[in-house]
């Protein structure tokens, strides 16, 4: 009886362990990496696979966008990424979610959380990323400006 309980709470563990896989990224001169440790994920960014930093963590990492091409620095002045981390607080209605953007310099800085019980999504405009519910407008919005941080809007 005590195989079939094990077996069982394996077989219930799967599909948990099976979207905790290892991320590689390349965004400009920086390798962005998430990477699964027993129930969490681990977002390093590094210039190198021997040089990385750890810049977020959590149940579950999501890179939402990169801003690294040579179009959005030009926007932005600076490479960056968004990231979506889930659990971290309670919401009645939707899932918990926290977004961070990671400026990818020397060294790499995350700067959030805009935490929201809604999913958003990231676009990036002149100096700043745009993070809101519904790009028609309506609903939550986020304005992230280099130097200044967030804004609600």
């Amino acid at each position: 009886m005590r195989v079939l309980v094990l077996a069982a709470s394996a077989l219930l563990a799967l599909p948990a362990l099976a979207e905790m896989r290892d991320e590689e990224h390349l965004a400009g001169d920086r390798l962005v990496r998430i990477t699964g440790v027993e129930s969490m994920e681990i977002l390093t960014v590094g210039p190198s696979e021997h040089e990385q930093m750890q810049v977020l963590s959590g149940a579950d990492v999501e890179i939402v966008a990169f801003a690294a091409d040579q179009d959005s620095v030009a926007l932005l002045s600076q490479p960056v990424l968004v990231a979506e981390v889930t659990g971290t607080h309670s919401c009645e209605a939707g899932d918990a979610r926290a977004y961070w953007v990671v400026t990818l310099g020397d060294p790499p800085a995350p700067e959030g959380p805009v935490t929201t019980c809604s999913e958003l999504t990231a676009s990036v405009i002149p100096g700043a990323v745009v993070l809101e519910a519904d790009p028609m407008g309506a609903g939550e919005a986020w304005l992230w400006v280099s130097g200044k941080g967030w804004k609600g809007q």
